[in-house]
């Protein structure tokens, strides 16, 4: 095969495998924003593999008549077989200074999806990833994993600031159990 042979192909298959990306990409973003239907239904499950990590989803409650009256974080309060209590509070992009926030901005993004109807995928895998890094040993199992927000109050505009002396209240919205670490290293 002579250089010019080898380089028209070597073009087709890039040009072959971008179009299946995209064709990939397309695909999966459509059924995730399709409305319910039979077709959302069959093709939602496997779009989900692809979309849920990328965090391209939007959360449109911010763009309510009536937007969110708090600041949510997410927290995993995770109790093993001896009873030990263990919490992992997942990234706060308001921790960092914005040079290194702006990579993470999905972090908050990911927290905010986790209660939506369809959110009982994404609080499993929350709750596997906070037993992963809480390295919880396999003779600690099995375990029990509540997922929590804690609630911020945001202040009212042109009103005082909030007291960050306040108790912020917890709502549980998940609660897992996980009889072998093999449940949680899928």
């Amino acid at each position: 095969m002579d250089d010019w042979r080898r380089v028209m192909w070597v073009w087709k298959v890039r040009k072959w495998g971008i179009s299946v990306f995209l064709a990939v990409h397309v695909g999966a973003t459509v059924a995730w924003v399709l409305p319910p239907s039979p077709l959302r239904a069959a093709a939602w499950p496997v779009a989900r593999y692809y979309i849920v990590p990328l965090g391209q989803w939007q959360y449109w409650g911010m763009f309510a008549p009536d937007p969110a009256p708090h600041s949510l974080t997410l927290e995993a309060d995770v109790v093993d077989a001896r009873g030990l209590r263990a919490t992992y509070e997942f990234t706060k992009v308001a921790d960092y200074p914005w040079w290194r926030a702006v990579p993470l901005f999905r972090h908050s993004k990911f927290a905010a999806n986790l209660s939506g109807p369809e959110g009982d995928f994404l609080r499993q895998v929350a709750s596997r990833h906070a037993v992963r890094r809480l390295e919880i040993p396999d003779s600690a199992f099995p375990v029990d994993v509540k997922l929590l927000y804690r609630l911020t109050p945001t202040p009212k505009p042109g009103g005082p600031a909030a007291d960050p002396m306040t108790a912020k209240p917890l709502l549980v919205i998940g609660a897992f159990h996980f009889e072998q670490a093999e449940e949680v290293r899928r």
